[in-house]
């Protein structure tokens, strides 16, 4: 559930639902579908799957935060299973440290479901005012959280986004009550998910999480650390510029000591959350039940983690470990960047020799290149070679500022709504098929959609050669997203490029081509795929693992807007138009 602060600066006023002109037909909507008995009052927020209302039950005197599948969503028969599936989740679940669900409705194609409205802000509201909590609210706090976790997990259901803003504060007992399980999953595994995607927010996602592999109940165990780290310190234990240095760093450093940070801090207390960020899943308190009850609850004693000095001097040998490791890395990273920058000029200098290359681009030389994989999906391979002639493209994918242009000079419908334009350096997402075609025909002479096998050699390096740090590792983690859900900028990650210079192939959005999704020779593909365009790259929302130079997409070329809220595109220009240009 949205908390009530969200979107609203403390102490500011909410906005009625009658002045948000982007949410005041919902609101009207969801009055006539709940009927005299309710008031809908005042629009309490809003994310990436709903919006919230403050909602008066006239009858029983109480106030209710009702929340409502987005507008742009509501043709997701997806999303709205996942809706429905939150709800069947929360409704298992009754505990006094997490938010009651008090029914679920459905009228035309409108899904909602109303749960007790928690008037006293978020954790996050508090941390943000107060930057470090004390000690004793800390505990409280995380056994409160452990607790409701404990609950959860003995019932099979997994909350997989334990963070501030999904814990809200009773305004009069103070009280954490856990809420959103709007991407919770059951112990057996049922998702609405994609197989491999990553979901959560990247600031609280455990080691497991970010790499891919399979994750259980000790995923939130390692986001309570992280936000017993967060209430101590006033930040999470990793930060960095964008949300992927910080997964990064989670990946190849330890987290930081509480102790150093805030040396008045209770030694059980840095035990606990040094328990609960261990990196190692089977390093870390193994229940909820065990962290609330070393914190002072009574809960059942599960006998799968102890804070031992044997598991404190083991964490110290991995600490150690980890850090020779990294160190290593660095030098091996420093060398490799060096000499792919020396490749990368000799590559230009060529380039800029055979013609004029249009600006923002780079050109892959003509040569023979591997195209698709063996031992993957069957779909992306099998592995084979390819024969192209040398064509520039795009260094990043088209951004919003530059299609506005396009959209300016031509009268081209804009894929965002009006008076809403995202930030101009972000990729444009939304073009369709023969609309983004458009804009590479206008914008340079011969420009077009790149072709499969064109989009995956820029991907992969000249000639199919793979440099030693490998590509996928580096694009796959070029751009996750932010914690807001929102696409990064373009070139944002300065390691996130291929050996021609080529930024953001892997992992920001999905691209357009101009090839179909058929299968290659001699291997297979799903039913109907022939009729789709392959879309390459992957989104922001699938892992490293997942997302790759050689994975494909498909989308068919009379996919509308909602479709493709994360596929953007970029362009190319062949051989001969490179030498026509004047």
């Amino acid at each position: 559930m949205t908390t009530p602060s969200e979107g609203t600066p403390p102490g500011a006023s909410r906005p009625s639902a009658a002045t948000q002109p982007m949410f005041a037909d919902l609101a009207t909507k969801l009055q006539a579908a709940l009927g005299e008995g309710y008031a809908v009052e005042t629009q309490l927020g809003a994310g990436g799957f709903a919006v919230v209302f403050l909602v008066r039950d006239l009858n029983l005197k109480r106030k209710l935060a009702v929340k409502v599948l987005s507008p742009d969503l509501i043709s997701s028969k997806t999303v709205m299973e996942r809706f429905r599936r939150e709800a069947e989740t929360v409704a298992q679940l009754s505990h006094p440290h997490i938010v009651p669900l008090h029914f679920i409705g459905q009228k035309d194609d409108m899904l909602y479901l109303a749960m007790e409205c928690v008037d006293g802000g978020s954790l996050a509201d508090r941390i943000q005012r107060e930057h470090r909590l004390p000690h004793d609210d800390v505990i409280r706090y995380m056994r409160e959280v452990a607790m409701a976790l404990d609950h959860a997990h003995r019932r099979g259901v997994i909350h997989r986004d334990i963070k501030p803003h999904n814990v809200l504060l009773d305004r009069d007992t103070g009280r954490a009550l856990v809420t959103d399980f709007g991407i919770a999953r059951t112990a057996e595994g049922t998702s609405l998910t994609a197989s491999g995607m990553m979901v959560g927010t990247p600031a609280y996602l455990s080691p497991e999480q970010v790499t891919g592999n399979p994750t259980d109940h000790r995923a939130d165990i390692y986001a309570l650390g992280v936000m017993g780290f967060e209430m101590l310190t006033g930040e999470p234990p990793f930060t960095g510029p964008t949300p992927t240095a910080v997964l990064m760093k989670r990946l190849a450093e330890a987290p930081p000591r509480v102790g150093k940070l805030r040396p008045d801090t209770p030694q059980i207390l840095q035990d606990v959350i040094e328990g609960c960020l261990a990196h190692n899943p089977d390093e870390r308190y193994q229940s909820a039940g065990d962290v609330a009850r070393t914190l002072g609850a009574q809960t059942p004693i599960s006998g799968g983690h102890v804070t031992s000095q044997v598991t404190v001097k083991r964490r110290a040998r991995s600490r150690r470990r980890l850090i020779m490791a990294v160190a290593g890395a660095a030098v091996v990273i420093a060398v490799a960047i060096a000499a792919w920058q020396m490749f990368q000029s000799g590559v230009r200098r060529r380039a800029a020799d055979s013609g004029r290359i249009p600006a923002g681009m780079v050109v892959v030389p003509a040569g023979t290149y591997t195209i698709g994989v063996n031992g993957g999906r069957p779909w992306d391979g099998p592995a084979h070679q390819v024969t192209l002639d040398s064509f520039a493209i795009d260094r990043t994918e088209v951004t919003v500022g530059a299609y506005r242009r396009y959209v300016e000079a031509t009268g081209t419908p804009a894929p965002w709504p009006a008076g809403a334009m995202p930030d101009s350096m972000l990729p444009v997402t939304g073009v369709l098929w023969s609309e983004a075609n458009g804009y590479c025909a206008w914008r340079n002479r011969g420009g077009r959609l790149p072709t499969e096998q064109e989009w995956e050699a820029a991907a992969r390096g000249i000639e199919g050669r793979r440099f030693p740090w490998g590509n996928e590792m580096l694009n796959g983690a070029a751009n996750i997203g932010r914690e807001d859900g929102a696409i990064l900028p373009v070139g944002s990650f300065p390691l996130g490029a291929t050996p021609q210079g080529v930024r953001d192939l892997i992992g920001n959005v999905w691209e357009w081509t101009s090839s179909s999704a058929a299968a290659y020779p001699g291997g297979s593909a799903p039913p109907g795929a022939d009729r789709l365009l392959a879309i390459r790259g992957g989104a922001f929302d699938l892992p490293v693992g997942v997302a790759s130079a050689s994975f494909r997409g498909g989308m068919p070329p009379s996919a509308q807007r909602l479709d493709l809220v994360r596929t953007g595109f970029r362009c190319v220009v062949g051989a001969a138009a490179i030498a026509a240009t004047p």
